[in-house]
């Protein structure tokens, strides 16, 4: 495996390797683990008795001797009957995905209605990555902005496969419509690594952000509204509690779990009554 994705995922491996082994006995449950990169996750989940699909863009990066990893583009179509897996993975992939809806909606088309979508990504929404996109538009002052020099972690000689570097980092609001537009509910967000950094800015400014979040709140309530008043002000007094959400400010990783709540029509019919103006 690369040394770029082996210092990518080693600080959030100990973090899913703790969620799979919290999970009850997987047997004659479908997981699908895309993308699987060395195998890790995939061996847990199989150990625990599930049916493991693994694919990656490289599946020659697989590790684990009883694993199997199949090529799959997630800027194409993973290759799974529709409803036909009970779990999906994603560790560390949105992040490296131009089409994140696009992601999105095959992600909805896998699972099974009541299935659960395990996501990992690094965040831009902690104190320090903010200060960081504001000063340079880099999740990390010790790094430029993306360009083509470090955009591209992967080529094949052979194809035209390119494999993205962080190019696409995605923050907690963007990363939470995308999955409710998706028809998916986030149940679970988890701590992960905290950054020392965004502990002590995250304090610094949390009066700041307190003020600025309940601004915005009360300010926007007066908008759409087409929408009816309960679920305008539940929206966004979810998106209040998510920016003041010490997982939000102070972790350096997303790490969350949802269901798929709605098949893909479903959500369509329903963002079009929601958008629809009396």
């Amino acid at each position: 495996m690369d040394q770029q994705f082996q210092a990518h995922d080693r600080g959030i491996r100990k973090y899913v390797s703790r969620y799979i082994d919290s999970l009850p006995d997987l047997t004659g449950k479908v997981v699908v683990d895309i993308p699987c990169g060395d195998g890790h996750s995939s061996s847990e989940f199989s150990r625990k008795g599930a049916t493991v699909k693994s694919f990656d863009l490289y599946p020659e990066f697989m590790k684990a001797a009883e694993i199997e990893a199949h090529y799959a583009d997630l800027t194409d179509r993973i290759p799974m009957e529709d409803g036909s897996a009970d779990y999906l993975i994603c560790q560390e992939g949105i992040e490296h995905m131009p089409d994140q809806m696009g992601v999105f909606r095959e992600f909805n088309r896998v699972l099974k209605k009541g299935g659960t979508l395990i996501i990992t990504t690094p965040s831009i929404s902690h104190a320090r990555a903010r200060l960081s996109m504001l000063l340079l538009e880099s999740d990390f002052w010790r790094r430029s902005a993306p360009t083509e020099l470090d955009s591209v972690w992967f080529s094949d000689e052979d194809s035209d496969r390119l494999g993205f570097g962080h190019l696409f980092l995605v923050g907690v609001h963007r990363l939470q419509t995308m999955a409710t537009l998706s028809g998916f509910e986030v149940t679970s967000r988890l701590n992960t690594i905290w950054s020392g950094t965004s502990v002590v800015l995250g304090v610094l400014l949390y009066p700041l952000l307190a003020v600025s979040s309940l601004f915005a709140y009360f300010s926007y309530r007066r908008k759409n509204k087409h929408v009816g008043k309960d679920r305008r002000d539940a929206i966004l007094w979810s998106s209040v509690k998510l920016n003041l959400s010490p997982t939000t400010v102070f972790c350096k990783h997303i790490f969350w779990i949802m269901q798929k709540r709605k098949e893909y029509p479903e959500v369509v019919a329903d963002m079009k009554a929601l958008t629809r103006h009396s």
